[in-house]
């Protein structure tokens, strides 16, 4: 009788934890992992059906899967296995989530739990140093400064990247000042001390490790670094030319190592076949 008795639980319980097995379902697929771009949507796709026909193709504000950092936007069932959130706003910059399905997507099933669905981590693109560039601030060859431009990714804030900031000219540490006072994409500093000689100067730029962009919380895991060189200011040079067209207006975008004013451009330039333009210089 005593072993009828001990058995009895034991059985039950087995049948217990089997049904909350059975009423598990799980997160199939999601493309809200590793790198994410800032603007698209986040698809979360389950092994079983939850939402009903009348819920599909509609936006719903529901609050299905939470976001850490919060993401506003809206939920669409997109099948009946298959939930789209669409953010209303771009991602932050470099930033790493955390996103956990609430039991609000079983409210219309007979699931009563989601395997996986507190588990889902998310960053978008790192800082990155896109490009650097110099051009000669001044009014003639002889008295020109050098100004370094560095192109990142996202805005960054001047006085984080002052802290991080090294530049060596000629293989020496040189001093410099920021221009840029607010954050932007594009940085600017004028180097001191570099004279206005006719030859090309070999410059390297170091950003230390552990900067982050406006908004971000994802610091840069390493270094950055970036080698140019500060041509002759008696030399004019091309350092980048880019172009685009929207389909009613093309623009084309000359950077150079030297100010130069739209009328002096001008004179330089040639489209085939001809065409009608005009020129704007561009800080």
């Amino acid at each position: 009788m005593r072993i009828k008795i001990y058995l009895v639980p034991l059985i039950a319980g087995a049948i217990f934890l089997s049904s909350c097995k059975k009423n598990a379902i799980s997160l199939s697929y999601t493309n809200a992992k590793g790198e994410v771009p800032q603007l698209g949507n986040l698809v979360f796709r389950f092994s079983s059906s939850l939402a009903k026909d009348s819920m599909l193709n509609a936006w719903d504000s529901t609050d299905y899967i939470t976001f850490e950092p919060g993401i506003p936007g809206k939920f669409r069932w997109e099948s009946p296995d298959e939930l789209v959130f669409s953010p209303s706003q771009p991602l932050n910059p470099a930033t790493t989530y955390k996103a956990k399905v609430k039991s609000a997507v079983l409210r219309y099933s007979k699931y009563n739990s989601v395997k996986n669905g507190d588990k889902i981590s998310f960053h978008t693109p790192d800082l990155t140093l896109d490009n650097a560039q110099v051009i000669w601030i001044g009014e003639s060859s002889a008295n020109a400064i050098p100004q370094i431009d560095l192109l990142f990714n996202y805005r960054v804030n001047p006085e984080d990247l002052k802290n991080k900031l090294v530049i060596e000219v000629e293989g020496k540490k040189a001093d410099y000042n920021m221009i840029t006072i607010s954050p932007d994409n594009k940085i600017s500093v004028r180097l001191n001390g570099v004279k206005a000689e006719d030859k090309d100067i070999d410059t390297k730029v170091k950003i230390e490790k552990g900067l982050r962009p406006e908004k971000g919380n994802t610091p840069t895991a390493d270094a950055i670094t970036s080698s140019l060189t500060i041509s002759s200011p008696y030399v004019l040079t091309i350092q980048n030319l880019e172009s685009e067209h929207d389909g009613m207006e093309g623009v084309v975008r000359i950077t150079t190592s030297q100010q130069l004013t739209g009328e002096s451009l001008k004179s330089f330039l040639k489209f085939e076949p001809d065409i009608t333009y005009s020129v704007e210089p561009n800080d």
